[in-house]
């Protein structure tokens, strides 16, 4: 048996970090909405509270559907990575869309061009990373958490059929 660490299956950290950045999008996108609104004090919780009911239905659901992309990246599952694909090009289509169709009122307008064409230029490029990489390799015998030596049992496999020949 090799248990070089060569035969080893590597954790994929940026998967891993990735997953991270999914979980967080969602909150980070509300609060640089909230600090564009213009509004005065708008972390203060009243204030808050009250900017967080007026999120649309549809946002809840593209925000929510980013944290289920990070667990799903955590949980290590073969579409797990499709699914982040297809939340990216979801997330690109929305921020292109309200770059040039957003309400105004809603935001102040500078703020609104500067953030949607940052936004769609970090997904854009997040998405080329993506791509590059195609489809790593996600696998649930890898135990992300586990600080334990973790053998390949492919290159196990390739050693027992060569010392059968």
């Amino acid at each position: 048996m090799n248990n070089t660490p060569e035969a080893s299956l590597k954790k994929p950290l940026g998967v891993y970090a990735m997953a991270i950045l999914f979980i967080l999008a969602p909150l980070g996108n509300i609060l640089i909405s909230f600090l564009g609104s213009g509004l005065a004090n708008w972390y203060e919780p009243p204030i808050f509270m009250a900017l967080l009911k007026t999120i649309s239905v549809f946002d809840w659901i593209w925000l929510g559907l980013l944290i289920l992309t990070g667990v799903l990246l955590f949980i290590q599952h073969k579409l797990s990575w499709t699914m982040a694909i297809m939340s990216l090009v979801v997330v690109l289509g929305i921020n292109a869309f309200r770059l040039f169709q957003a309400d105004p009122n809603s935001i102040e307008p500078n703020f609104l061009k500067i953030f949607s064409i940052l936004a769609v230029v970090t997904t854009l490029g997040v998405l080329v990373i993506a791509f590059y990489f195609k489809f790593p390799y996600i696998d649930r015998r890898t135990k992300w958490t586990s600080t334990e030596h973790n053998p390949d049992r492919r290159i196990e496999e390739r050693d027992s059929e060569r010392r059968k020949k």
